[in-house]
């Protein structure tokens, strides 16, 4: 081999450790970041010129679209299992467990306790008034909780919103990046950094919708719902929502005072035949128009069985029909047709209220012209009773067997604490699930001892390839010098 030659051999090595090493780093630097896909330098025989030699044939990316499919639908599934138990918890929180102070049912147990204790003694204001303070705190925390899941409705309303814009954002995104991907190609450039930033837009979407993904050969992606409705294609579909400032009780999809989902201006259910079903964004809309109007409905049937309880036809003979009870509709008597809402409307007669002067009318009826027998306590334990003695209930809501109203209190706690307890169990498996995906992903990306390990080789073929040119230099100073 010919001085020239070698020389030759040996800075085509020098080229390429310099290349290798730079991988190297690059890899090593970003080691810890979950969207970068490992490059690998592709070396082959130079067979430009007689003598040898290495050429580099490319950089590739280690990706594979199967664990790269199954992290973004464990996204989606961890994402989804995610809303569902903030609201779980949240609405545990509204209505409060059995032993919790200050919960429905502990407002509803001090009321009782109110009763019983006006009861043995009938002449005592102070226990009158109790029984009023009671009242007023049971009605206060129906209204809350109503207050409470409105505002939980509203929120995801507004979520929504914001998911569309990312979701419109990071397609826009991506269909840029795949018009500089096949740029770069075209051009002989590194259209790696580019695929980083592609993945990692993929992932952000993946969480509001699970999405599928067709690998053009241009390099481009296609980009297809689970149920394979096209998002992107070429071109980018368009989300757009008409989010509202307030939600309120009335207010659903199916009377028009809530928006659907539109894409490029076409409305769509989600969930259902929309075919975006799956991820955060469905979650969201469960809860606006599911899981929280039945948390409501059965907040406003466990309120008209109170109003109806302690109301006309019950056991204060003074009232007649039409005439407010002890519990009102916002002051006005309850008209059984507009059950909807009325736990955030519910308020206690201003007759037996605290401030009242008449508050003997708790015992003697609140429709009774004067005092009574200042001893009496049949109605004050009529009352009681209404509490806790089953009856069949007035809403189908809350089903068709015998229960006092402290039953369905307490059945609204437990299945809130139990769903609650569901939601959790079901976001630690998604969770679970979602690490374990991340784990197989990474152990196809960046083994740092690997890439330290390829890092002194490159080192120590640096260094034989240096003592070729030195040697060859060597040599040539000493002809020069014959």
């Amino acid at each position: 081999m010919s001085l020239s030659g070698a020389l030759s051999n040996a800075m085509s090595g020098l080229t390429a450790n310099a290349r290798g090493t730079t991988i190297v780093s690059s890899n090593i630097a970003n080691a810890l970041n979950e969207h970068y896909g490992r490059r690998d330098l592709i070396l082959g025989a130079n067979a430009t010129q007689s003598s040898g030699g290495v050429n580099i044939a490319g950089v590739e990316r280690s990706y594979d679209p199967i664990l790269a499919h199954r992290k973004r639908h464990a996204l989606a599934n961890y994402a989804s299992a995610k809303v569902a138990a903030k609201f779980t918890g949240d609405l545990e929180q509204l209505v409060g467990s059995i032993d919790t102070a200050g919960s429905l049912s502990n407002r509803l147990t001090r009321l009782e306790t109110a009763l019983i204790s006006a009861a043995s003694d009938p002449l005592s204001e102070t226990r009158l008034r109790n029984i009023s303070h009671a009242a007023e705190g049971f009605a206060a925390d129906l209204r809350a909780a109503s207050h409470g899941i409105d505002a939980l409705r509203a929120n995801a309303d507004a979520q929504i919103s914001t998911m569309l814009e990312v979701l419109n954002s990071g397609l826009s995104q991506i269909e840029e990046l795949n018009s500089q991907i096949m740029t770069a190609a075209h051009m002989d450039q590194d259209p790696h950094g580019l695929m980083d930033q592609r993945d990692a837009t993929l992932n952000a979407v993946s969480q509001i919708v699970p999405v599928r993904v067709v690998q053009r050969e241009s390099g481009a992606i296609a980009i297809f719902t689970a149920q394979g409705r096209t998002l992107l294609d070429e071109k980018a579909v368009m989300f757009s929502f008409a989010p509202s400032s307030a939600v309120m009780p009335h207010m659903t999809v199916a009377n028009g005072l809530l928006s659907k989902l539109r894409i490029d201006g076409n409305e769509i259910d989600v969930p259902g035949s929309g075919r975006m079903n799956g991820g955060a964004l469905e979650a969201q809309f469960l809860l606006r128009d599911d899981h929280a109007p039945a948390a409501q409905g059965r907040l406003d049937a466990i309120a008209r069985e109170t109003v109806d309880l302690f109301g006309s036809g019950g056991p204060d003979i003074t009232l007649g029909p039409g005439d407010a009870g002890v519990f009102t509709d916002a002051g006005s008597a309850f008209v059984p047709t507009d059950q909807t809402g009325l736990a955030g409307r519910i308020t206690l007669n201003p007759a037996l209220a605290v401030s009242s002067n008449e508050i003997w009318r708790w015992r003697d009826g609140i429709g009774a012209a004067a005092r009574g027998d200042a001893g009496e306590s049949r109605l004050l334990l009529a009352l009681r009773d209404q509490v806790i003695v089953p009856r069949p209930p007035a809403s189908t809501i809350l089903g068709n067997a015998p229960l006092g109203l402290v039953d369905h209190v307490q059945e609204m706690s437990n299945g809130a604490a139990a769903s609650r307890v569901r939601s959790s169990e079901m976001l630690d498996t998604a969770s679970a699930q979602l690490d374990h995906a991340r784990q197989t992903v990474a152990a196809d990306g960046v083994n740092t001892d690997q890439e330290l390990q390829k890092l002194i080789e490159l080192e120590k073929s640096y260094a034989a390839n240096a003592r070729v040119v030195q040697v060859v230099d060597d040599m040539l100073s000493e002809l020069l010098r014959i």
